[in-house]
């Protein structure tokens, strides 16, 4: 049977690895943290940037789609 002073010790020794673990933990939550909300490369920026462009795109497909039915309606009129 252990004794109160080997149970303190153990507690301790456990205590100190639960302690290394959390500090892992935070470390590893602020690469990522870092990664999604940094202002230039993070996850944020590229959705932001992404939808940008998605938005401009869909913009020159609607001047596309009216120019191509501009020339189809001009052939059938001629």
């Amino acid at each position: 049977m252990a004794t109160v002073k080997e149970e303190i010790a153990v507690m301790k020794e456990r205590m100190g690895s639960v302690e290394e673990t959390l500090n892992k933990m935070d470390s590893k939550i602020d690469k990522l943290t870092d990664r999604l909300l940094n202002p230039d490369d993070g996850v944020a920026a590229r959705v932001n940037r992404n939808t940008s462009a998605r938005k401009s795109i869909s913009k020159a497909l609607w001047v596309l789609y009216g120019i191509v039915a501009a020339a189809v309606a001009k052939m059938f009129l001629e």
